[in-house]
């Protein structure tokens, strides 16, 4: 009777309960409740970064997927068996109420392994099979997440579309439908449609988490569109729903950020602010409070307090260099906006000292400082020599500036001298010890205190430089102190010795050496002042658009050296900022200027006929240079800038004779940051537009490539030896040096590390020696390429079995057995280790 009561076979009442059940409690209920440890531990671990929209849902990112994987294959292992033993598909339908949810589980499991293809397998065959049943709808909804987080954004868009023109899903389902669809929206930068999706997903939850995060980024989408009431109002839900303190601190900070100047509650936010400065628990945050302070204070139009805002900002930062960053970024946008120059450059290089490479800012911001960089450089360099050439002119004023630098050098020295006395008199703080034979003593010899030496060491570098320990360190012409050795040789005069420790800044000799007191010196002086103002002239023009002050550094070149070499292209310079900014007088001034005083010449050539500029020998190597400059970023592995300096080449040179490899490597930029179907368009359109050009027929190869399902195109001669087959069976293979002696141990851990992640596999792990230098440490066998791609990937995100192999940094690979045969006949590790970046992609 049990066995009948336990048969698959046939539909009937007490089959249907039995299995019910049984799936249910034995199977189901563990699985679940294995998942919902693992996303509890996922929420737990969670750091959002609330200067960015944070995530509506918290997902394991690479390396916690790797982690996942034992209690993921538990999962997968107990629903399995679940489906296999108690389904009941009898007439074309499945009788067991559990099976839908064993396979949706089944599913999630993969999507957090980062098993993303199979997890879309699983999804789709539960939306096909239970089509006609309120089943389908989280399967639609996971296909939708699913294909969101692989960023096929079309697919997604589809099953979002499938479910909203269809039947509404039941409620239960309505909250994560309504979600994952403003997930989409805001990944797709819609808005104002994701405000409107996650508005209802927050009418129908009924989870506190899900209503603490939904209202968190429904202000964050409402202050994105400066609607400073209604983010104000979500930020206060928030913290009405008393979440975790790291939200509710944020949520604070950033309902200040939504401050509206004719807002009722102004006052009460300012109290708020003081009130949260003055907590002692927030002292790690004061540099988050002060920047909403100083937002405040420029949203009132209180410029001067704002900026001492960020200022105490940057100072009392503590752990936090994002907000560091962003404190020194807003002062230097500040100062950029005036414009002033020189300020906006220093605060953006200190910018750049901290923040992320990850912020989705960072090329534009790298940019902007590279180009104000040598901006203030050649600014610098004019106000240095005209205050040179003053002090080499003007006897008087050169006097008076000698005198001062000299009285400020020795109240330095004054200050140094009181300092360096209350060291010594041990007034160096209660935590300070003596090193050396007498650290229990109260002995205050120089060099038993390591407080006193770094002061010495320090103070001493910074007068002098790095010096070498020989004789007449600190002279910087030895040769010219030859008699005064010998007259020192020969005399114990004390005073002969007190020279040579005189600070050479007290002295108004060391300053003369700078001035250009003789015509050659003056010369190489005015040279410097005319390459640094023709430089700012073009910088202002293209990298800033500063037209006024480009105009005024092109101008200020020929008043002052209206004979120099630049005199024709700043004329050419100038008449091309006229088109710009539609000033015909000044376009017609600088037009008649080159034409008639240079009529023969290229630029008169150019503006008669504008066809000429393609051809043109000045653009040919401006352009050569631009490239150049791309080219390097591109090598640089900086993408985004790539892009955005090729959109620029475009404004810059019109048409020009390097148009087919501009937008060439624009491609090859968008391949590295875009999805492929991005990077297959991109190289269509340059065979499409560049037909004649070999940079075609390079992307002709790259898209056959990628349509045969080849990651990247291997193009190095010393690599063509090996072949690249998917149907292969494959080894992955860590070189280790012979002379390290922990070869077994590492065989140990592997095998180890094998059992909690692969216990369903059988892998051999040998060692052999590749030449005197190397070892091979191999695990095999991989059924195929992506097989051994998943393992390589797991393997070297491991930090607990594999922590002592990992933390060498070794190099690893995979390796057809095909392939290995080469290898190892070849033994020559960097050909293969250049096969294997290119092919695989996996660095």
């Amino acid at each position: 009777m049990f066995l009948l009561a336990c048969s698959t076979k046939k539909n009937s009442f007490t089959r249907r309960a039995y299995h019910n059940t049984t799936t249910r409690y034995n199977y189901y209920f563990n699985a679940k409740e294995i998942f919902k440890v693992t996303n509890q531990k996922l929420v737990e671990e969670h750091v959002d970064d609330f200067s960015e929209l944070i995530p509506l849902f918290i997902l394991p990112n690479e390396e916690k997927s790797a982690n996942l994987v034992p209690d993921m294959d538990k999962i997968i292992e107990k629903c399995s068996e679940a489906i296999d033993r108690h389904s009941i598909y009898v007439k074309k339908e499945e009788h067991n109420r559990w099976i839908d949810d064993c396979y949706m589980l089944i599913g999630k499991a993969r999507f957090y392994k980062a098993e993303h293809y199979l997890a879309l397998e699983m999804f789709e065959y539960v939306a096909k099979a239970y089509n006609k049943k309120p089943e389908k709808f989280p399967a639609l909804i996971w296909l939708a997440r699913t294909h969101i987080q692989v960023n096929e954004m079309s697919k997604a868009e589809v099953y979002l579309k499938q479910i909203e023109e269809g039947n509404a899903p039941p409620e239960k389902y309505q909250s994560e439908y309504h979600a994952v669809y403003a997930d989409f929206l805001i990944r797709s930068k819609l808005y104002e449609d994701a405000i409107a999706q996650l508005e209802k997903a927050l009418k129908v939850t009924k989870k506190r988490a899900e209503k603490q995060r939904f209202n968190y980024v429904l202000a964050q989408l409402w202050l994105k569109k400066k609607e400073y009431s209604k983010a104000s109002e979500y930020f206060t839900n928030v913290i009405d729903l008393k979440p975790r303190y790291d939200m509710m601190f944020n949520a604070q900070i950033s309902k200040a950020l939504s401050f509206d100047v004719e807002g009722k509650d102004n006052e009460d936010v300012k109290k708020m602010l003081t009130k949260m400065k003055n907590d002692a628990k927030n002292k790690e945050f004061l540099d988050q409070i002060y920047y909403a302070l100083a937002d405040i204070a420029f949203k009132q139009a209180d410029e001067p307090l704002g900026i001492d805002y960020l200022k105490k900002s940057v100072s009392s930062s503590v752990n936090n260099n994002k907000q560091k960053a962003l404190s020194y970024l807003r002062l230097g946008e500040l100062y950029y906006s005036k414009p002033k120059y020189v300020p906006a450059q220093a605060y953006y290089d200190s910018c750049m000292a901290f923040l992320p490479e990850t912020y989705k800012e960072y090329d534009q911001i790298y940019a902007r400082n590279k180009a104000l960089k040598k901006l203030v450089d050649n600014i610098l360099i004019v106000q240095e020599q005209d205050s040179l050439q003053k002090m080499a002119l003007d006897d008087e004023y050169r006097k008076n500036t000698i005198t001062a630098l000299i009285e400020k050098e020795l109240l330095e020295e004054q200050k140094k001298a009181a300092q360096e006395a209350a060291i010594l008199n041990g007034n160096i703080g209660a935590d300070d010890n003596l090193v050396g034979m007498n650290t229990t003593s109260n002995a205050k010899w120089y060099f038993y205190n390591p407080t006193i030496v770094n002061f010495g060491k320090n103070d001493f570098q910074k007068t002098w430089g790095p010096r070498k320990l020989e004789d007449n360190w600190r002279r910087f012409n030895k040769q010219a102190n030859a008699s005064f050795e010998e007259e020192y040789a020969e005399t114990t005069d004390t005073s002969a010795t007190d020279s040579i420790l005189v600070n050479e800044k007290t002295n108004p000799e060391y300053y003369l050496q700078f001035l250009p007191l003789d015509a050659k010196k003056m010369n190489a002086s005015h040279n410097m002042i005319i390459e640094a103002l023709y430089a700012q002239g073009n910088i202002y023009r293209e990298d800033f658009a500063d037209y006024k002050n480009s105009v005024e550094a092109f101008e200020t070149l020929l008043t002052r050296y209206d004979t120099c070499r630049y005199v024709l292209p700043t004329w050419y310079n100038l008449y091309r900022i006229s088109l710009l900014t539609n000033d015909d007088g000044m376009k017609e001034k600088y037009k008649k200027l080159i034409i008639q005083n240079y009529p023969e010449s290229e630029y008169a050539r150019i503006i008669q006929d504008p066809t000429y500029n393609k051809t043109t020998r000045e653009t040919r190597k401006r352009v050569d240079n631009y490239y150049s400059i791309i080219y390097d970023l591109y090598r640089e592995e900086k993408f985004g800038l790539v892009l955005t300096r090729v959109e620029k080449a475009k404004s810059i040179f019109a048409d020009n004779h390097l148009q087919d490899k501009f937008d060439f490597i624009a491609a090859l930029a968008i391949g590295h940051i875009s999805p492929r179907d991005t990077f297959k368009l991109a190289l269509e359109n340059i065979i499409k537009n560049h037909a004649a050009s070999t940079v075609a027929a390079e992307a002709k190869i790259i898209l056959d490539q990628l349509n045969k399902g080849v990651g990247e195109v291997v193009t190095s001669s010393n690599t063509n030896k090996y072949s690249y087959k998917t149907d292969d069976t494959f080894s992955f293979v860590a070189i280790i040096p012979a002379n390290d002696k922990n070869t077994n141990k590492y065989k140990a851990d592997v095998s180890d590390f094998n059992t909690v992640f692969f216990n369903k596999e059988t892998f051999n792990v040998n060692s052999i020696f590749l030449n005197a230098l190397n070892q091979l440490l191999i695990i095999k066998e991989f059924k195929d390429e992506q097989a051994a791609k998943d393992y390589y990937k797991i393997f070297k995100l491991n930090q607990q079995q594999l922590q002592d192999l990992n933390a060498k940094n070794y190099q690893y690979f995979i390796i057809s057995n095909d392939n290995f045969v080469i290898f190892y006949s070849d033994k020559n590790i960097p050909d293969y280790l250049t096969f294997f970046n290119k092919q695989f992609g996996l660095e």
